[in-house]
């Protein structure tokens, strides 16, 4: 007998656990209560139309709620806020009243009762035409339609799916329905309030209604009035931080080339861009080696200038990417020795034309990779020269002219462009569509 109330005591005990843990587990354990506002518009429209009779009804609990709050000494520690809107407008119309009609119901409930500071992270303004499509198909499955499989099956289906609603019948009877029942429905904006106790009684705001400009209320003649029992007061609208985005404007690259990188020969080039399609470069280099005996040097001065000119459509893609076609002219200095015999040149005179081609990679597309090669004509003037007496006197022994055309480019360039950054404000739009 006593094993047997030990065992009752046992199963009475866990489920009260189970029970406790379910509720923590859902998270509203804390919550004494809660209230869900809807808030109906007619399409393309943000303003709270008191001539919609469900938003005349949905005022008046707003005030009953508001004294409820203030006599039990509850607060607001949350709010869920959904909105919905029919599909007839573009996405970004869409989007954009979406968020007015967010804004608009939660302002004009904040004025009964004090909500927690929120931020676009409370709900998602966001909203695309498929999804609006599908919201609509749940909706058609509770219905009794005899057709309601075939609707169904063409509301998920994507694509055009006003015409393919209108081919069901030749007076469009199934597309005039869900345009009557359901697109009213779909115009939309529930905030669900969520209340808790608080110790000692905080001091809540007065029932009376201050509406601020960026909150729209219209007050229409409906087939019932609505009794609303406090007089509509207008303050002053919050500011709204405006919406911005940074772009970058190309200013210049800075180039090396890693081929005479490779040649111990340092050089950098600067190219700058003019509007999409034209680019002008300017490099230069130099080595100056020589062996301590003079038996071998290696010294090298050269300045290039080169025009390009970028190919193809450049309409979203960036500067100085891709195909060019460039013409270049160089002038230059060298002195080239080995085993005391050399040759060296005054000036060298290099021109010709050049094909690129570039492509950028790495953070915000900084990075260019470009490769390049040219054929030119190339004048040497030069003069020959032997060491004498363990390279003590250079004796020059003869001068000598050549002109010749041949490959006188060859790039393999790591460059990184500069830009400058530039702050852009947008301008909102929006609206949702009228039905046609």
């Amino acid at each position: 007998m006593a094993k047997r109330i030990f065992t009752y005591f046992l199963i009475l005990f866990l489920g009260s656990i189970c029970v406790s843990a379910q509720k923590n587990k859902s998270g509203f354990n804390a919550y004494v209560d809660s209230s869900t506002i809807t808030f109906y518009f007619y399409a393309g429209s943000s303003t709270i139309d008191l001539g919609i009779e469900s938003n005349s009804t949905q005022l008046r609990t707003l005030q009953k709620i508001g004294e409820k709050v203030a006599q039990d000494s509850l607060y607001v520690p949350k709010v869920l806020v959904t909105s919905n809107v029919s599909p007839e407008g573009s996405l970004e119309a869409n989007s954009e009243v979406r968020w007015k009609r967010l804004r608009n119901s939660v302002d004009l409930i904040s004025r009964y009762f004090t909500l927690p500071q929120y931020t676009e992270t409370y709900f998602d303004a966001k909203v695309t035409i498929p999804q609006i499509w599908k919201n609509l198909a749940v909706m058609v499955k509770r219905t009794d339609w005899p057709n309601k499989q075939k609707v169904v099956s063409i509301l998920e289906s994507g694509g055009d799916i006003p015409a393919k609603l209108k081919a069901l019948e030749p007076d469009h009877k199934t597309w005039k329905a869900i345009n009557t029942q359901f697109f009213p429905k779909l115009r939309s904006c529930k905030v669900v309030v969520y209340f808790k106790k608080k110790k000692p009684r905080p001091v809540f705001p007065s029932s009376d209604i201050h509406l601020s400009e960026q909150t729209t209320i219209k007050v229409s003649e409906p087939t019932v009035k609505p009794k609303v029992e406090q007089p509509v007061k207008k303050v002053e609208p919050k500011p709204k931080k405006p919406r911005t985005r940074t772009t970058y404007t190309p200013i210049l690259a800075v180039n090396t080339n890693l081929l005479y990188d490779v040649a111990i020969t340092p050089n950098i080039s600067i190219e700058v861009p003019v509007k999409d399609k034209l680019s002008f470069s300017l490099m230069g280099l130099t080595s100056w080696w020589l062996k301590k005996d003079d038996s071998w040097c290696y010294q090298f001065q050269y300045a290039e200038l080169e025009g390009k000119r970028w190919l193809g459509d450049r309409s979203g893609r960036d500067v100085m990417t891709g195909h060019a076609l460039g013409l270049y002219a160089g002038i230059g200095y060298y002195d080239m020795e080995s085993h005391s015999q050399g040759y060296q040149g005054e000036v060298n005179i290099n021109a010709g034309v050049s094909y690129h081609y570039a492509k950028a990679f790495g953070n915000a597309d900084r990075w260019r990779f470009q490769f390049g090669f040219g054929l030119g004509v190339t004048r040497l003037n030069y003069s020959y020269y032997e060491g004498r007496q363990n390279n003590k006197y250079l004796v020059w022994q003869y001068d000598g002219k050549k002109t010749m055309v041949l490959p006188t480019k060859l790039e393999l360039t790591l460059g990184y462009l500069i830009h400058k950054k530039k702050v852009v404000t947008i301008e909102e739009k929006g609206g949702e569509e009228d039905d046609k």
